[in-house]
């Protein structure tokens, strides 16, 4: 007896074509924090040498340690939003039943997307501004709306994983799958 399936070829392709995309996705996300990271430790490490081995220090080592972890900060924050793996208290979540676990994931994005979009809306003022005048970091002597563009792609990032999860929670409904609880660090 042979298998039949309901799903056109169409649908494999484009489910095909959201795993490539996720992959992807997943592995510049952790690139990129692997890449900031290293220049964090990198940077440090050339200006304790210069400091207590040459006497020397630099303008701009601090500098750019300081702005590749905040970039670091938001990369992880909307990592975290994707795995679930934030902070939070789900005590109330966990006391109900399958639906009672939906409809709580539910709200929490919904409230986590409307404030990741009132940050992102109040964080793009201060990069317009900063790129309206010309301001410039004393050490690096870079534009610093590059730097301050941070918080907006980090608000932004984060939006836009809470619209994966939520869309990735309508996938697992639509297949009677339960609630994906997320990645636990501590139990």
């Amino acid at each position: 007896m042979a298998i039949t399936s309901t799903a056109t070829p169409k649908d494999n392709r484009w489910h095909a074509l959201r795993l490539r995309w996720d992959a992807v996705d997943r592995r510049t996300e952790r690139w990129l924090l692997l890449t900031f990271y290293a220049l964090i430790i990198l940077t440090i490490a050339v200006e304790v040498i210069r400091r207590f081995v040459l006497n020397y220090s630099s303008v701009w080592g601090e500098e750019l340690a300081r702005y590749a972890f905040i970039y670091l900060a938001w990369l992880a924050a909307a990592a975290a939003v994707r795995d679930r793996a934030h902070i939070r208290i789900d005590v109330l979540i966990n006391l109900g039943g399958p639906r009672m676990k939906r409809l709580g994931w539910w709200i929490t994005d919904v409230c986590t997307l409307v404030l990741a979009v009132w940050a992102l809306y109040l964080s793009v003022a201060p990069v317009l501004t900063s790129i309206q005048f010309g301001s410039v970091t004393p050490g690096l002597r870079v534009s610093q709306a590059l730097f301050l563009a941070a918080i907006p792609m980090g608000f932004l990032l984060i939006a836009w994983r809470v619209i994966q999860c939520m869309l990735a929670d309508v996938r697992r409904m639509q297949r009677g799958d339960p609630v994906f609880d997320g990645q636990k660090l501590f139990d």
